[in-house]
């Protein structure tokens, strides 16, 4: 098994980054996982954190050395960090309205074959080709109501960009509502495709040229290339941007290469909340909504 990761996290324009990544690689399998904590819910990087670390704890559980079954695994798991923000939120009486939520994608490749899921607009790529020829074999479809207008012929994908509505979801982890998750058929790898995980606050600057940029150089050079030129079209309101890309079969010497001990590079690395952060987040909360014995608003 032959490939090559690299991947980047920045905070943008915001106080907080509410963005996690992280990836997993057995001899035989790799798990990438991208999770966008939703900025309209308080503390939302608490659910993306969860996200990341159920998804590759139950990997790290799983996959000796490979899944029996990706599909119901990315499945079954994306469910479980469901449940477990719910329970986040129940369990520290945070009311529905507020409670932490989080889109999430993740995907799977072994046997040379890779499989995917989401929930959300986190957005994959499946990438062909290189250079001017690079093109997007596949792009995950966005759970937005912007997408679903483009998908009914009633708003074109020009508009879509600039629509007041493009951030509103109809799926997420988390909340109230249970999840719609959409899992992709087994897609076979040919030597050179690229796979790439992001926030909506990386592609949505980007448009098209986030595909055509990341088949230009290495990933090492592309990935921070290509945030920078986000950041820069988005300008002072630049949300959270992640990107995480992986090259399939082509060896990239100055990118990072797989690494069956750690979720990501250390350099890289995303810190996970300890239960003194959570308590601190927690009363965050509680001093700026009041709370009744029952734990719900007033």
């Amino acid at each position: 098994m032959n490939f090559t990761i690299a991947q980047e996290s920045r905070i943008g324009g915001r106080k907080v980054n509410q963005d996690r990544a992280a990836w997993l690689a057995t001899p035989d399998a790799v798990l990438m996982v991208v999770a966008d904590g939703m900025g309209g819910h308080l503390h939302g990087e608490v659910a993306a954190q969860i996200a990341v670390d159920t998804m590759i704890g139950r990997f790290r559980d799983e996959a000796k050395t490979l899944l029996a079954d990706p599909a119901r695994f990315l499945t079954a798991t994306l469910r479980q960090v469901h449940q477990a923000v719910v329970r986040y939120a129940t369990e520290y009486r945070i009311p529905p309205y507020s409670a932490p939520r989080t889109t999430c994608i993740a995907c799977v490749v072994q046997n040379g074959q890779a499989c995917w899921a989401h929930a959300g607009d986190s957005r994959l790529y499946l990438i062909r080709g290189s250079g001017s020829d690079g093109a997007a074999v596949v792009r995950t479809s966005d759970h937005s109501l912007v997408q679903r207008m483009v998908d009914d012929g009633s708003l074109s994908s020009a508009e879509a960009t600039t629509h007041p509505w493009r951030n509103r979801i109809f799926s997420c982890l988390g909340g109230d509502a249970p999840p719609h998750i959409e899992v992709s058929p087994a897609v076979p790898l040919q030597d050179g495709d690229l796979i790439a995980l992001c926030t909506d606050g990386a592609w949505w600057p980007l448009g098209d040229t986030l595909v055509s940029g990341l088949t230009r150089s290495s990933l090492k050079s592309c990935v921070p290339e290509l945030l920078d030129a986000a950041e820069q079209a988005a300008g002072s309101d630049a949300d959270n941007l992640t990107l995480i890309a992986m090259r399939w079969g082509v060896p990239d010497p100055d990118t990072v290469t797989r690494d069956m001990s750690r979720a990501v590079p250390p350099e890289r690395a995303l810190v996970p909340i300890s239960d003194e952060e959570m308590n601190l987040a927690v009363a965050e909360i509680r001093r700026r909504i009041p709370y009744d014995p029952n734990g719900a608003s007033s």
